[in-house]
């Protein structure tokens, strides 16, 4: 079996860097701060997240304790950054529209919903608000 491009060790480290950096700072915690309780040095994390050094499973999951996530969600990020499909026994979408948001926010970090909150809030404070104006030559 062929593998994809994505599949080269240097894209698996560099995302597997790039997934803990970014749980880290959506936590907004220091190298230093992940890397005191997983017994490991912040040089050392900081190499690992920017893809030059690889990480044990055991080092790995001493850095998700700290992250206080677990190292399955993180694998799981990894899997679709490198392009993972959906599994087969996916669930289908609920009919309930509050669940459908739950579920949809629990895949976005802190970042992307605030923004989300953001672009929300504005699009209801300006909501019929402005005048509207005929396009074309309709007058």
């Amino acid at each position: 079996m062929a593998f994809a491009h994505s599949e080269t060790p240097e894209h698996v480290r560099t995302t597997i860097g790039a997934v803990l950096r970014r749980r880290r700072e959506a936590v907004e915690r220091s190298l230093l701060d992940v890397a005191g309780p997983a017994g490991i040095s912040p040089a050392y994390l900081s190499e690992v997240e920017r893809g030059r050094k690889e990480i044990s499973v055991d080092r790995l999951l001493k850095v998700c304790g700290a992250l206080e996530t677990t190292i399955g969600d993180v694998y799981l990020e990894v899997a679709r950054e490198l392009g993972a499909g959906e599994p087969l026994n996916a669930v289908a979408w609920e009919a309930d529209p509050r669940i459908q948001l739950r579920r949809m926010m629990r895949s976005l970090d802190v970042e992307t919903l605030r923004t989300v909150a953001h672009f929300t809030n504005f699009l209801s404070m300006n909501d019929g608000a402005g005048k509207r104006r005929q396009i074309g030559f309709m007058r």
